[in-house]
């Protein structure tokens, strides 16, 4: 009974955690992603890139299954420019551990949040960015997804 009661909370809590948005893995990843929740985001119902006000921090969360075990991982968070150019968000905290539980199990399903600052200098425009989090043997976690910047 007790099962049943923490696999309902946990439901509700994910679905409080932010609207389901589109994202697309990386070609190498080590890892299987879920699922992938912005918080706000009224444009994931109509499968539309999220409209992400500047100075306001943005919920991001999403759901993984690594295949590969580490006691850390390391966070970045890029714009992709272009097939071969990525710019780093500066301002995003390094280490994943704050915001899910370390060490990774192989196998074992976890949930990454925390909120982005999206400061005022980022001009206004769509983006794909890409989430990477890297294990210090090289295995990563790896997909991308598109927003908007907004006033």
């Amino acid at each position: 009974m007790f099962a049943v009661k923490s696999i309902i909370l946990m439901t509700l809590l994910a679905l409080a955690l932010g609207e389901v948005i589109d994202f697309k893995t990386c070609d190498t990843n080590d890892c299987d992603i879920h699922e992938v929740r912005v918080e706000p985001c009224p444009q994931a119902e109509s499968h539309a890139a999220c409209n992400i006000r500047r100075r306001k921090p943005a919920n991001m969360s999403f759901d993984f299954t690594p295949r590969f075990d580490a006691d850390t991982l390391e966070a970045s968070l890029n714009w992709v420019k272009s097939n071969d150019q990525e710019l780093p968000l500066i301002s995003m905290e390094k280490d994943a551990c704050k915001y899910t539980k370390c060490p990774v199990k192989s196998g074992e399903k976890q949930t990454y949040q925390v909120d982005i600052p999206i400061e005022s200098k980022f001009p206004l425009n769509y983006y794909t960015i890409k989430w990477n989090f890297q294990a210090p043997n090289g295995k990563h976690c790896c997909f991308t997804h598109d927003i908007k910047l907004v006033r």
